[in-house]
């Protein structure tokens, strides 16, 4: 009797903190041309038990090539993790797309195991944080620049950036820190070197980043909501 093998499927697993080949118990996929634009999509959700620890894993691929269409195969991306702990999600719409993308390849190059090119993408998460709070601070305070005699602004880098947020108390004295943590880490995996970063500490940044998106947008928005409603409660209209 010949024994029957297993599909698996390569993903990081949180707990071995390593790509493992899940063990498959299911998979659902879709796909099509979309109505709007007439272009091709593909997604496969894969659902699998790591064959060390025996978590239970959830894993997405993307069809990125379309056998007839544009290549002369079916193509997937590597698969990714959505469950558990899936990409961050932030709710606020002011988030520059910059952030999101890099927040987003940050996530997939941890889960790859790829420290050092997640810590890149850190930094870079957080210095657009810094030049788009910035801009939006000073044209809150009605900053206005005669564009026909301004020499050139200097491009704001991360370490600037980061202590102009503390000094408009856009970011406070704790968030300041695990910016500074992060421009070291960042300047560490930028340039040449053969110091290791480890996953530990590349998860923990991640923590920080994270913490510093949600501040300056999500938490910013929501204080500026429950200010609102607390003004229309003292003018009587209780909603």
């Amino acid at each position: 009797m010949v024994e029957q093998k297993h599909k698996t499927f390569i993903v990081d697993c949180h707990e071995c903190r390593a790509k493992v080949a899940a063990i498959e118990s299911g998979r659902a996929e879709t796909g099509g041309v979309e109505e709007d634009l007439g272009e091709p999509y593909g997604e496969r959700v894969l659902v699998g038990k790591c064959p060390v620890c025996k978590s239970l894993l959830v894993g997405q691929a993307i069809q990125v090539g379309f056998e007839n269409i544009n290549s002369a195969e079916d193509r997937w991306t590597d698969v990714v993790r959505v469950f558990p702990d899936p990409p961050r999600g932030f709710s606020s719409s002011r988030i520059p797309n910059a952030v999101t993308l890099s927040l987003l390849d940050a996530d997939r190059a941890l889960q790859a195991s790829a420290n050092i090119a997640a810590c890149v993408m850190f930094g870079r998460a957080l210095e657009a944080v810094c030049r788009d709070a910035l801009k939006e601070a000073n044209e809150d305070e009605g900053e206005v620049v005669d564009r026909a005699s301004a020499k050139p602004k200097k491009r704001l880098l991360l370490g600037e950036g980061i202590k102009q947020l503390l000094a408009r108390k856009i970011i406070d004295d704790r968030l300041y820190q695990w910016g500074l943590e992060l421009k070291e880490f960042r300047n560490l995996a930028a340039h040449p070197d053969d110091s290791p970063i480890a996953r530990e500490d590349a998860e923990d940044l991640q923590s920080f980043v994270h913490a510093i998106v949600e501040y300056v947008y999500d938490l910013a928005d929501r204080y500026a909501e429950f200010q609102s409603r607390a003004a229309k409660r003292k003018k009587g209209g209780r909603r």
